[in-house]
């Protein structure tokens, strides 16, 4: 999986107009609107502005050039502006042509695409699906290709709108369908991307103290067999927390009282040739120890946002999955997207 934090700082890129940033309602969007907060949010954190100083737009579609700005600005990514451009129909000089660039080299948009059809109206799938690839959770989609939906009328990217709609980023009509290519309206942008602005600006606290009043979830991490490849333990892999979260949500189980239990340590397996020789549970002093010895690399799995260290031990080799800063915060933005803030780090010693 490639995963991205995401910064707090918001890139200032293309405007969808030359309009200065709204500070007052616009005249298009009454107070009474079903979309009137997220969209006086997303004009005022700089997403998207109205098509004048004065209107937002309301009832007009979004393209998809327009929508991938917004994107950009989302996830706070640094301008790319290569002199060679990807698809056939986004030529340099253009003025989406470094939002498209940027959002294609952070995996925002399929790989397999030659067009990018910028001035097409963006659909309500394709939002969906550029939203949960920009979070960086391409391969969770993957997984989740057939699994039950509310939805009666999803048929492609089915794993991204499973997502998306575990996440909370889309919600469906009464009728039971998500209604994937019908024109998405600028309102409907507005929504989403304020949906995930919020979710990434929320912020997780360290409950350790006083568990007691939580709910505690530990996420399972894999036990070493002889039939595993190396590598074999890799600690409380992304795949799983997503897992246990969607598992907790499907039940009803009030997310804003539950606390994930993250281990502050990490997992020692010891292998010699295929051969398991050994693995265990290691405290956070004995993750440091190894960091701290001159023998090993370190590396991140972006797969399993997961740090782990390999050590050459004689004839065997250690692997030592561990809790980095990165892995801490990898988890905890997944969390915070699915309504848990609060999380608990217990050292194995």
């Amino acid at each position: 999986m490639k995963r991205r934090l995401i910064t707090l700082t918001l890139s200032a890129l293309l405007l969808f107009s030359l309009s200065p940033a709204a500070s007052a309602a616009f005249t298009d969007v009454p107070s009474s609107h079903w979309a009137y907060g997220d969209i006086m949010d997303a004009s005022e954190a700089g997403l998207f502005q109205g098509i004048s100083s004065t209107t937002f737009g309301r009832g007009q579609t979004i393209t998809r050039a327009q929508f991938v700005t917004a994107l950009v600005r989302l996830f706070g990514w640094e301008s790319v502006t290569p002199s060679t451009p990807t698809y056939s129909d986004c030529a340099p000089g253009r003025w989406y042509y470094s939002a498209v660039e940027t959002a294609h080299a952070n995996g925002a948009l399929p790989t397999y695409a030659t067009a990018f059809r910028p001035s097409d109206p963006i659909t309500r799938e394709e939002m969906a699906s550029m939203l949960v690839r920009g979070l960086g959770y391409s391969a969770l989609a993957g997984q989740l290709s057939a699994a039950e939906l509310p939805f009666s009328d999803v048929t492609s990217n089915r794993g991204y709108v499973a997502v998306a709609y575990d996440l909370g980023i889309i919600t469906g009509y009464a009728d039971s369908t998500f209604r994937p290519r019908e024109t998405a309206l600028r309102e409907h942008a507005a929504v989403m991307l304020m949906r995930v602005y919020n979710k990434l600006h929320a912020s997780s606290i360290d409950v350790t103290a006083s568990s007691d009043s939580y709910i505690s979830i530990h996420v399972p991490t894999p036990a070493a067999t002889a039939e595993t490849t190396i590598p074999t333990t890799p600690l409380e892999p992304i795949g799983s927390l997503y897992s246990l979260l969607r598992r907790y949500k499907e039940a009803g189980t009030d997310l804003s009282r539950v606390a994930v239990v993250f281990s502050a340590g990490g997992v020692a397996t010891a292998v010699r040739g295929s051969k398991i020789l050994s693995s265990e549970s290691v405290s956070a002093d004995q993750v440091e120890a190894y960091l701290s010895s001159s023998e090993g690399n370190t590396h991140y799995s972006d797969t399993y946002a997961s740090a782990y260290l390999t050590i050459p031990d004689g004839s065997s080799t250690v692997t030592l999955w561990y809790q980095s800063d990165e892995s801490l915060a990898a988890k905890l933005q997944l969390c915070r997207l699915f309504g848990v803030s609060h999380y608990i780090l217990e050292d194995p010693a």
